[in-house]
């Protein structure tokens, strides 16, 4: 069986990726050499010993949208043109090895038996990929040792291939081998995507962040705070801001009359918000919410609720107020009633002087960025009202908040803190 020993340099970002493992992931922004990596470890497999390994796309109407010629250039690069023969649909390796290229919306449950005698499966552009799709692919590599190999530039926290390889229920180190490669993990970075890099990052920093650091897709059009958090996450103000049990809590709640409760945490510290926490639930009686409030380890100023917190409560004609008051035992504020447009510019006043804690407060962070103004198609303009969606709950009770931290600042800051240049 002819086979060859070949030298290939990894940038040392990948090497984790050189071990043996089930799943194999590399995600990040443009330019950091995860397709190059992947090609050339095709190749390196199919020299030294005999491989059969399959090149996915979600969708592939041709074979100049797959990786074939990035395979070719990679034979061409390492020097083991001799060891293959370039056909038109498929490349064969001397040896036995055999690499073909596929879009998995072609397959069923009966035609992708014929990748079951696959080694390798190499799922390129992988944020394309559906949940159908994963499901259909994960059981098909079976052959001992097969492994499945993913390489994408991160679009949606929801998108399968992220849930699978970066969700909560994500496989151990055990099966899986996933890495964050960027610009600045590749030695070869040419001068010209660098020209490319800095001019996104001057004309829109929002979009130049998803594309070249692999931060998730925002939503830019219409979005009222998208920017504001990409810049926030750039100054390091999202990371991890803990509680300080010297400083008093605010919170700033939106009570779901049908919707969810959402409860933003946050406390000053000198003169810096920290938005230390985030909640919200739906479907729970008053008193629930209470009490999560309540085990949380914090001592509490204030409690602010929007307007229609003075509405009655269906518990013996007491008010919400009322009521929480009894629950909580701090001071209630029911805001004024005032426009949208003047809660939406005061968490836009708010925003680019706190710092956020990225895990605790995830998914309101995750709706902030999201929420945006509705869209008139037959206008093709966005309208001066915001999108009433997922991302209502959160986004209102932040401007409540935002509206109620305005008048008492001086209360919410009773140590004299230093000034902090960032998270510690």
């Amino acid at each position: 069986m002819l086979t060859q020993r070949i030298r290939a340099e990894v940038p040392r970002a990948f090497k984790p990726l050189l071990a043996p493992k089930r799943y194999k992931a590399a995600y990040g922004g443009r330019g950091g050499a995860k397709s190059h990596f992947f090609a050339e470890q095709v190749v390196v497999r199919c020299c030294t010993r005999e491989t059969r390994a399959v090149c996915i796309r979600e969708v592939q109407k041709s074979l100049r949208e797959s990786v074939r010629q990035l395979i070719i250039d990679k034979i061409a690069k390492l020097g083991v043109g001799g060891l293959f023969d370039v056909l038109d649909a498929e490349i064969r390796g001397r040896n036995g090895s055999l690499i073909i290229f596929v879009g998995m919306q072609s397959y069923n449950a009966e035609n992708i038996k014929s990748l079951e005698n696959f080694d390798i499966a190499w799922v390129e552009e992988a944020q394309s990929l559906s949940e159908k799709s994963l499901r259909l692919l994960r059981p098909t590599i079976r052959k001992e040792e097969s492994e499945i190999w993913f390489s994408w530039n991160p679009r949606f926290e929801d998108d399968a291939v992220d849930n699978f390889c970066r969700g909560p229920n994500a496989p151990g180190s055990d099966m899986m081998a996933a890495v964050s490669v960027g610009w600045r993990d590749n030695p070869w970075f040419p001068e010209i995507l660098r020209k490319e890099m800095e001019a996104d990052l001057a004309n829109d920093p929002e979009m130049a962040e998803h594309i070249w650091d692999g931060g998730y897709q925002i939503i830019s059009e219409g979005s009222y705070y998208g920017k504001m958090l990409v810049l926030a996450m750039r100054d390091g103000r999202i990371g991890d801001v803990p509680y300080d049990p010297r400083a008093l809590v605010t919170t700033g709640w939106d009570l779901g009359f049908g919707d969810d409760t959402a409860i933003w945490f946050a406390q000053f510290i000198g003169d810096e918000p920290h938005i230390i926490d985030y909640y919200e639930n739906r479907g729970l009686a008053l008193d629930r919410y209470a009490k999560v409030v309540r085990e949380k380890p914090y001592v509490y100023h204030q409690h602010i609720l929007p307007h229609d917190g003075a509405k009655g409560e269906l518990i013996a004609g007491s008010t919400i107020v009322a009521t929480l008051k009894n629950l909580l035992g701090a001071n209630i504020e029911v805001l004024p009633r005032l426009t949208v447009a003047e809660g939406i510019n005061a968490a836009r006043m708010l925003i680019p002087r706190c710092w956020f804690d990225a895990g605790r407060c995830a998914p309101g962070l995750k709706a902030l960025r999201n929420y945006r103004r509705q869209y008139i198609e037959d206008r093709k303009t966005f309208s001066d009202i915001p999108l009433h969606d997922w991302t209502s709950d959160a986004a209102d009770a932040f401007r409540y908040l935002a509206m109620g931290l305005r008048p008492h600042e001086d209360k919410m800051k009773p140590i004299a803190y230093p000034k902090r240049t960032g998270i510690v």
